[in-house]
Parts: structure tokens; sequence; C-alpha cells
């Protein structure tokens, strides 16, 4: 019986194509002079006026462009000068790749961790495992854990 978790998972999995294909579109075109000052420029739009619109003063809305540029500028900054320019503010965190296939290698690394100094033991004590074994134990490990991927950031 699947889970709610492991449904939400399979869901966020059937929308991954989507998300990081808008994710990369998104990424390589952020404007050059970053997202604010972009709009407000289109905007026709004076830095002195975007400020009184924020309630700041110019030299504070050329540190929130610059913080921008940086990186250093907050999620709710963003937001402020996204309503005060009357945009959306759109945050989202994309994977590299679906869910699944990050559990699934996440899986594999741990349980190859988990079964490679065992075996080595094993072979010490002339009691060792064939490749083809040891594959089929860090399988079986592998799947174990995909069903319970808390242990795998442990």
């Amino acid at each position: 019986m699947p889970t709610v978790k492991s449904l939400s998972r399979e869901q966020f999995d059937r929308e991954f194509p989507t998300l990081r294909k808008l994710g990369l579109k998104l990424a390589s075109r952020t404007p050059k002079s970053g997202w604010i000052r972009s709009i407000r420029t289109l905007l026709e739009m004076s830095s002195p006026s975007l400020a009184r619109r924020l309630n700041i003063a110019h030299s504070g809305l050329l540190k929130l462009e610059k913080g921008e540029l940086s990186g250093s500028i907050t999620l709710a900054s963003l937001r402020r000068v996204a309503a005060a320019l009357d945009a959306d503010f759109v945050y989202a965190l994309v994977p590299r790749k679906s869910i699944g296939e990050t559990v699934r290698a996440r899986a594999q690394e741990v349980a190859r961790a988990r079964v490679t100094p065992v075996a080595k033991s094993m072979q010490l004590e002339a009691q060792g495992l064939t490749a083809q074994q040891l594959e089929r134990r860090v399988q079986d490990l592998a799947l174990e854990l995909e069903n319970r991927p808390r242990e795998l950031w442990r």
C-alpha cells in the first residue's frame, strides 16, 4: 500500500520534467542587471520612485539591486520589491534529477558503503563473495533503503 509520502514523491516526479525545464529556462534568462533593475527600467520607473513605493531611501534601493546581483538579498525583500513592481515573486528549488532518481542513487551509495567493508572482512576470513554476489547484496540493501529513505540521510 503506497504511503502519502511515496504518493507525494511520485506526484512531484510526474511534474519534474516541466519544473526542470522551466527552472533551466528562467535561470538562463536572468537579466545581467538583475530582475529588479530590469523590470523597473522596462516600466520606465526611476529608482527614486521605486524607493518611495518601498518606503526606503534611494540608497536602500541601490543596496537591494546590488544585493540581488550578489545573492545577498533576502526573500522577504524580494517579495516586497515584487509587490512594489506589481509583480509576482516566484521562488523554487529545482532538483537536478527526479526525487526517485535521487533516492535510488543515494540508496546505492549507502548500500555500497555498508556492504563493501563487510565483504572485505569476509575475504580476509576466506569467506569472500564473488563480484556478482557482492553486487546482488548491494542491490538488495539498496531496494530496502529506498523504502526507508530517512535512513539515507544520516
